[in-house]
């Protein structure tokens, strides 16, 4: 199936797809099929998991990431939930992804093998030996998002696994500070599973449903009086706490409490009292924002975010003098980012006088560091806080050279 935008954003945008046509506007997207259509609010659509599933992944990723383009220049008015899908399809790459494959068994003690592939696109599980799906081989696709907010779709027992594919995906973001970078579901390890009372099971002759816990995760299913075998699915432990439930689920506020109280954490959705409530985050630490700074600095020299962050560390110098030197002699190393060279212009012909002094420390390292427009000695010895202070007319020329220099 190909995809392609046909339109601007201000139009109806169909996607060619004989069996499938999506159709985008300011606020919605219609999906058509020969056995009708849906259309999905925007924000709505960013707020359901597993959203558009049984569309090919290359579809899915096209569909939300054009809507979180869309609802982008509309902020303010999201939900939590939907700002954080907006700012995971703006800064994840996906192209970053690099093509792996794992296989393992669904549980520790369990003969039933697992295929897990990751590439470009999403999450790609297999069901080699059919413990969920019949015939054996059936694929889940997963989109990355989902993974993210909610967990794994299939089962991933290994606490190492999930580890390795939320470091993959963190990786692959452009922003590593951002909103959404820092909100992928709880990672944890497995309680062992001793209580064999964690089942319930209710129905009658026509229609019986049951609700099992596994070591690996959640076994939810039903059987009626036609069927030869009962209908199973499988739910993550962290799809449980982070998922929002279905409107119509066996899954009563007793049984959830029970499954809370055996995984020792609250689900996302019973949140009983103020107590429970998350506290809200900690600022950075100065240590935390000196390592945030030089992570982004040393992976990109003209990074504006980094140097926002390097110089915001200025805001504790009255503390320790220490900040006051880190932050001038980063800026050592700084030549050609703008954020910095505004920064030390900024300091030249401000009121603080140690700032002037290690602006100009400053520009005297860039011109050892090899710029030869700054290897005027005669230019610099100009720059001297006496003059500065009496607004020297020398001082003046000097200052507007200096300006010209540094932003040639």
């Amino acid at each position: 199936m190909r995809v392609k935008f046909l339109c601007g954003l201000s139009h109806f945008c169909p996607w060619n797809n004989k069996a499938t046509m999506l159709y985008f506007t300011q606020s919605s997207l219609t999906q058509e099929t020969p056995n009708g259509s849906k259309t999905w609010p925007l924000q709505e659509l960013l707020e359901t998991p597993d959203p558009l599933s049984g569309l090919p992944l290359v579809e899915r990723n096209a569909s939300l990431r054009k809507a979180a383009e869309i609802l982008g220049e509309q902020s303010n008015a999201l939900s939590q939930t939907a700002r954080l899908q907006v700012d995971f399809w703006k800064n994840f790459q996906p192209e970053n992804i690099s093509e792996r494959t794992y296989l393992y068994p669904s549980a520790a003690d369990s003969s039933k093998r697992w295929e897990l592939t990751i590439n470009k696109l999403g999450l790609l599980y297999k069901d080699i030996t059919g413990e969920y799906y019949y015939p054996p081989g059936h694929v889940s696709e997963q989109l990355f998002s989902d993974f993210w907010f909610y967990g794994p779709l299939q089962p991933v027992p290994e606490l190492s696994m999930r580890e390795k594919i939320v470091g993959l995906i963190r990786d692959a973001f452009l922003s590593p500070e951002g909103p959404a970078a820092g909100a992928h579901f709880e990672l944890f390890e497995y309680p062992e599973l001793t209580d064999s009372s964690l089942y319930w099971e209710e129905g009658d002759h026509k229609r019986n449903d049951f609700i099992a816990v596994r070591s690996n995760g959640i076994e939810s299913g039903y059987s009626t009086w036609r069927d030869t075998q009962p209908m199973v699915g499988f739910i993550s432990f962290e799809r449980f706490l982070h998922e929002p439930p279905q409107p119509y689920t066996s899954f009563t506020p007793e049984i959830r409490a029970k499954i809370e109280q055996f995984l020792g954490r609250k689900s996302a959705f019973n949140r009983s009292s103020k107590e429970d409530a998350p506290e809200p985050p900690k600022p950075p630490s100065p240590r935390e924002k000196m390592d945030l700074a030089e992570t982004m600095l040393k992976a990109d020299s003209n990074s504006e975010k980094g140097a926002e962050i390097l110089i915001s560390l200025l805001e504790y110098e009255a503390e320790e003098s220490y900040w006051c030197n880190y932050v001038f002699n980063y800026c050592f190393k700084l030549r050609g980012n703008k954020k910095v060279e505004n920064f030390i212009l900024d300091c030249l012909q401000g009121d603080n006088e140690i700032h002037f002094k290690k602006a100009v420390d400053v520009l005297q390292m860039w011109g050892f560091y090899g710029d030869k427009s700054l290897q005027n000695r005669a230019l610099l010895l100009q720059l001297n806080w006496e003059d500065a202070t009496a607004n020297d007319p020398e001082f003046r020329g000097a200052i507007e050279q200096i300006i010209r220099i540094v932003r040639k």
